[in-house]
């Protein structure tokens, strides 16, 4: 409506858009923040107007949808798990950081520049801990984290671990890593005095203050984030023998959650590895496996034998099963 020219009155627009006086107020807040210009015009016959010249831009996001639109080009150049070529991600990504507000561009430029990805699958769904795959409780947290980190400021949230009581925390913040579908921040914690990880989705009530700190040289947030997970201690140690090209199996099973080695010493043949994993969950292995489609022996734990034999009974007799209309 403002692109048509002219000034409209809060009153006119109020009717258009079917909301009230309020609402348009908000409206043209919101506009504002997205760096359009939106006059205010005084006097009996004053309402709001676009500024002289100025031309909608062809494609309007907010905050959230632009992050939504940026982290699918970023996870595709970073994982070269999507169908377009490096070249057209990046031709896409040009584009779209062109028709963004300045103020959102160098947030989303800020995303760009202090994000990293693992490589692992588990952008959606359950990964292996049985948890659901989220991010952080809104656009916001990850926006304001990724300048806090890139301009080297101090951030201050509350924080829910895992285990223990929530508490605040002050963090030199170093960079985001996206995991097996969960965000973590990297960081230095300041009353803790040693190197932190904290899982995005647990925050809240963050922070950016203006003191700035100086950031050591030899960052390297995902093995921050990647050395204590494969370090600690899981549930179950895996040992299993595959009939599989490297390569193959490094795809579908990422080396952050396993080693895999030669291993024609134990089968009497080539071609055969032997991958050792660590793993919360036996039914994530033993569906893992499946999904290989390659030949494999089990070596350890004995009971994750049980669990692909239910596994295979299920689908045997959910494959055999006939609806009703058969």
């Amino acid at each position: 409506m403002l692109q048509a020219g002219g000034t409209h009155t809060v009153a006119d627009l109020a009717e258009r858009l079917g909301v009230d006086d309020r609402t348009v107020r908000r409206y043209v807040e919101h506009l504002r923040e997205l760096d359009i210009p939106v006059d205010a015009v005084r006097g009996r016959y004053g309402g709001y107007r676009l500024a002289r010249h100025y031309r909608m831009p062809p494609l309007m996001l907010t905050d959230e949808e632009a992050l939504a639109v940026v982290w699918a080009l970023l996870f595709d150049r970073r994982s070269h798990a999507g169908p377009a070529s490096s070249l057209a991600v990046d031709n896409a990504m040009a584009k779209v950081r062109r028709v963004l507000p300045d103020t959102l561009a160098r947030r989303i430029d800020a995303v760009l520049d202090t994000v990293d990805f693992t490589g692992v699958p588990g952008a959606g769904g359950r990964n292996d801990e049985g948890v659901t795959a989220r991010g952080p409780r809104d656009a916001r947290t990850l926006l304001d984290l990724a300048e806090a980190a890139r301009d080297r400021r101090l951030v201050a949230f509350d924080y829910q671990p895992r285990q223990g009581r929530s508490g605040q925390r002050q963090v030199q913040p170093h960079g985001v890593v996206a995991h097996r579908g969960l965000l973590y921040l990297t960081g230095f914690d300041v009353d803790r005095r040693a190197l932190r990880t904290f899982r995005l989705d647990r925050m809240t009530g963050l922070q950016v203050r203006s003191v700035t700190f100086a950031a050591p040289g030899d960052l390297d947030p995902v093995a921050q984030v990647v050395g204590p997970l494969t370090a600690a201690p899981w549930r179950h140690e895996v040992s299993v023998l595959i009939n599989a090209d490297p390569e193959y199996v490094q795809t579908r099973i990422p080396d952050t959650l396993a080693s895999v080695t030669p291993a024609s010493d134990a089968t009497g043949g080539d071609g055969w590895l032997r991958v050792f994993l660590r793993a919360e969950r036996l039914d994530w292995v033993a569906t893992t496996l499946a999904a290989l489609d390659r030949p494999f022996v089990i070596e350890q734990p004995p009971e994750l034998h049980d669990v692909v034999h239910e596994l295979g009974r299920r689908l045997i007799e959910d494959s055999a099963r006939r609806t009703s209309t058969q």
